[in-house]
């Protein structure tokens, strides 16, 4: 049976008793795990001391729960402590986390030793899925400290600006951008301060459940300007039974927020609606955006609506979806043949924007269509990801009425991987006259390749991360970004 190394290192430009004292609360490690593990800790008693257990529940795969229970076999502050797997997955899981001040601030370093239970099957198994995986888990784990951890600008003309969906992929991207732009940011979401994740210490969380309009009004109040960047869990497939609908959360949702920030006296609205929406749209997630669009509208309050189209970036639920299946099996499967096109808009581009509008005075009262700077097919899309990414896995088309049928069953599953409407959802092409925004608000739009290589290509975001490298490689080095 083989036994891996796994060996990170980051550097934070905080004092190491800050830095350490975020790590040594067992509360934190949610924060830093990818939504997607559907991590959640089970115990009370996180009083961290050696031989503290503490039991969690994560979702590795399709929803499907499992528990895990770790001991603090050492703790040493503010340099070290360490954990061991009691139960879990991993036949073997030891993880030493070791702190040092360094100029520019604290170099945190991961060192785990593992090793898989499946027998002759482990080394395969770990060559074709395991090894990806943890490599992007501890990769997603440095590029959220890098966001908790980042020092806003000094800004003398803050603003108090709310972000509906703060905790979204979207919306999580402009509340950052906003936050490094030394605004005041009050991010609302229905789970309050559970759903803080990535999101720095600074920003405030207020509960609000649009779906239900709870908490809504207090949540606005004392709103210079509000941003309203709803998603639900795991859209675009829908959870009816969850009240996770388009409807009910971009279309009444965002009814009641604007109701709410009238009231309030908010004085500037951004939405960020998307390509295609329209009141006779074909697909009923258009036509929620556009009732959404028309709450705006007929606000009263100055507003700037942004219509992007396929959004990608570290945490998108797209284009990560296809990353997802490359590294769990050997092909990418691919609706019909890819031939719809799209411009992929990368994330930092749309928190940039929807962060100038709120300030920009030639943003004022305008529609703009948002997408990247070239258009290409969805085939040609998925490819440059995969090469990116340094995976090589064929594209295998399916007719999309056969993966239609296929997903059905998925429906079952606590958080399908798809279902025949956001079979529809992808299927559908998304192009965009950029025109009106580059004559209003000109910009350089980030090209496609050059917004997958800032967080897919080896090497690249804010930490070093080797498996099983040679001894004396995988060190440390300097990274620009932390100071």
């Amino acid at each position: 049976m083989s036994t891996h190394h796994l060996h990170a290192s980051q550097l934070v430009a905080r004092p190491i008793d800050e830095v350490f004292g975020f790590f040594s609360r067992p509360e934190n490690l949610a924060r830093i795990t990818p939504p997607g593990m559907g991590f959640d800790r089970l115990s009370d008693d996180v009083d961290m001391r050696p031989g503290l257990e503490i039991d969690y529940r994560i979702r590795p795969l399709l929803g499907i729960p499992m528990r895990w229970r770790t001991r603090i076999d050492g703790y040493e502050p503010p340099t070290a402590f360490s954990d061991v797997q009691l139960r879990g997955p991993y036949k073997r899981w030891e993880h030493r986390h070791t702190f040092r001040s360094v100029p520019g601030g604290t170099l945190i370093e991961d060192d785990v030793t593992y090793e898989l239970p499946l027998g002759p099957l482990g080394g395969p198994a770990h060559r074709l899925v395991v090894r990806a995986q943890l490599l992007e888990i501890f990769r997603h784990r440095a590029r959220t400290i890098e966001a908790i951890f980042a020092v806003p600008d000094v800004n003398e003309r803050a603003l108090t600006v709310g972000v509906a969906g703060g905790t979204g992929f979207v919306g999580g991207a402009i509340a950052a951008e906003l936050h490094a732009r030394g605004h005041r940011v009050v991010v609302l979401s229905h789970r309050g301060e559970a759903a803080r994740g990535a999101l720095p210490d600074a920003i405030e969380l207020r509960h609000a459940d649009v779906a239900t309009g709870e908490g809504v009004p207090a949540a606005v109040a004392g709103l210079d300007a509000l941003v309203v960047a709803l998603a639900f869990p795991n859209s675009p497939i829908e959870a009816p039974r969850r009240g996770r609908t388009f409807m009910a959360v971009d279309a009444a949702g965002t009814e009641r927020l604007v109701a709410a920030a009238r009231e309030a006296g908010v004085g500037r609205l951004v939405y960020l609606s998307g390509a295609g929406a329209a009141p006779d749209a074909k697909r009923h997630w258009f036509r929620a955006k556009w009732r959404a669009e028309t709450a705006v509208r007929e606000s009263g309050i100055p507003a700037t609506i942004i219509r992007p189209t396929w959004v990608f970036g570290p945490r998108d639920v797209s284009l990560n979806r296809f990353l997802g299946f490359a590294r769990t099996f050997q092909a990418v499967p691919m609706t019909n043949f890819g031939g719809q096109q799209l411009a992929p808009i990368f994330i930092d581009d749309v928190a940039r924007l929807a962060a100038d509008s709120l300030v920009d005075p030639a943003a004022a009262g305008q529609v703009f269509e948002l997408g990247g700077p070239e258009t290409l097919s969805m085939r040609e899309i998925i490819a440059r990801a995969l090469r990116a990414a340094g995976i090589r896995r064929p594209i295998v088309p399916a007719p999309a009425p056969l993966l239609k049928l296929a997903a059905q069953p998925l429906r079952l599953l606590p958080s399908p991987p798809l279902t025949p409407d956001a079979i529809d959802f992808i299927n559908a092409p998304a192009t965009v006259d950029l025109g009106p925004l580059l004559a209003r608000m000109p910009r350089r739009l980030t090209p496609l390749d050059e917004g997958l290589a800032s967080y897919l290509a080896p090497g690249s975001g804010p930490a070093s991360i080797s498996i099983d490298a040679p001894s004396g490689t995988g060190t440390y080095s300097p990274l620009p970004r932390a100071g």
